[in-house]
């Protein structure tokens, strides 16, 4: 009895399973789910150290990388609608902030506020829910971002890194 499972890659799209049973021989073609390299990823925080230094030095006191990366996620439009906690937090934002100026929030205009929010209040967007495409849109932005401000050092240096992202284009 000959029984065998093999998986080999066909290219850079696909995989080939084959199975090896007696007397029969089956094969099964699957895409390759394309998705951000490990490279890409650091690349891309690499490029959020570089733009705190920059902001940092513009404001004139220290940026976290943190605030950094999500002031530069605004900066390059990686947004995404906020979820119902993030609507909900915001809106309780808005509301402490009339509470300051003598405001008072109703019940109902505090609800209509937070499905408001969910319609449209834009958050900043996780790297790590980037695809590879995604990657490399993202990365040429902030490229394009240190060009337009002068900032020469906000782009990827490493032949290395840039070279292999370069060859999935």
């Amino acid at each position: 009895d000959i029984k065998a499972q093999f998986e080999f890659c066909n290219n850079l799209y696909s995989t080939a399973y084959a199975k090896v049973s007696e007397g029969s021989f089956e094969v099964e073609f699957r895409d390759i789910k394309q998705s951000k390299t490990y490279l890409q990823l650091k690349g891309i925080h690499k490029l959020c150290e570089i733009y705190a230094g920059y902001i940092s030095e513009a404001l004139g006191f220290k940026v976290s990388f943190e605030n950094a990366k999500e002031d530069l996620k605004y900066k390059i439009g990686y947004t995404r609608l906020a979820n119902e906690d993030e609507a909900f937090a915001e809106a309780q934002r808005i509301r402490r902030e009339k509470e300051l100026t003598g405001e008072k929030m109703k019940l109902k205009d505090f609800q209509n506020l937070v499905l408001g929010l969910k319609a449209y209040y834009q958050v900043p967007a996780s790297f790590a829910d980037a695809s590879l495409e995604d990657m490399q849109i993202l990365i040429e932005k902030i490229h394009e971002l240190g060009r337009d401000r002068g900032w020469h050092k906000l782009i990827l240096t490493s032949q290395d890194m840039q070279s292999l992202i370069n060859s999935y284009k």
